[in-house]
């Protein structure tokens, strides 16, 4: 039993940690594909940390910045998928990465609970390591 137990956590774990580094991703659709997961559950908080802000910016205003973003978000996509029955799924289309590996546009077709589908794309920046949407385009 305590075997089972063990082994229950640890897949639990691994679960976990495999969820919570799908936000930064090893490749830009990834990245996005876990930013558009939290958004989806509500998670808005950490959402708008996957932002890339102006380099430029203090601490203090960058976290001023994601408090009104993460508000703004919020308000707005629940009233947009409220009206469109929920967002039901995502495919990716396209991942055109930059020749220096450090930006890219990641095209993809949102699915809702209406029936209706939405075509759009997102310009992603890598920022130490770690796949960000662009919040500059």
């Amino acid at each position: 039993m305590k075997r089972v137990l063990t082994f229950s956590v640890m897949i639990a774990a691994m679960i976990v940690v495999a969820s919570c580094s799908s936000s930064s991703g090893d490749s830009p659709s990834k990245a996005l594909n876990g930013y558009i997961e939290m958004l989806q559950s509500g998670d808005y908080e950490n959402f708008v940390e996957g932002f890339a802000l102006g380099e430029d910016i203090t601490p203090e205003q960058a976290k001023q910045q994601k408090a009104m973003l993460s508000g703004l978000v919020g308000d707005k996509v629940s009233k947009e998928y409220d009206k469109r029955g929920g967002l039901k799924g995502v495919e990716f289309i396209t991942e055109e990465i930059s020749e220096d590996g450090n930006s890219a546009v990641v095209t993809f077709k949102m699915q809702f609970g209406d029936g209706t589908e939405q075509e759009d794309s997102q310009d992603m920046v890598k920022r130490d390591g770690k796949w960000l949407m662009d919040a500059d385009k």
